[in-house]
């Protein structure tokens, strides 16, 4: 769809899979540095929007650690590599979408598994 104001594409009609609204905060890791706190915005299963307080650059590869949720997994970690696709200034923040890279068939089934969960909580 076309914003007629921006003449912009919406991201979202763009999207493969469907992202949920998610809050809470994950680790994100750009190669070569410090591991930083973002707070999600969207999650889905192709990717993941974040509130961070440091920018970060589009094309950059960051590791992602989400706490999953559900009785099975609660707290275990999911190390899940993305790249970035946008980062934009939001006031004092930046936010940022991120494309999960390929991952392992039980990685991706322990990320199915927490976004069943977060779905289930949500409606």
């Amino acid at each position: 769809m076309v914003d007629p104001a921006s003449k912009k594409i919406n991201v979202t009609e763009r999207r493969k899979h469907l992202r949920l609204t998610a809050m809470g905060s994950v680790n994100l890791t750009v190669q070569g540095e410090e591991p930083q706190e973002a707070y999600l915005a969207s999650i889905g299963r192709g990717g993941l929007g974040v509130y961070l307080h440091r920018e970060i650059k589009a094309k950059q590869l960051v590791v992602i650690t989400l706490k999953l949720i559900g009785e099975e997994q609660a707290g275990q970690e999911l190390k899940i590599a993305a790249r970035v696709r946008w980062s934009s200034p939001v006031g004092r923040l930046y936010m940022a979408g991120l494309q999960f890279e390929p991952m392992s068939d039980q990685r991706y089934g322990l990320l199915l598994r927490h976004l069943n969960v977060m779905e289930e909580m949500q409606l």
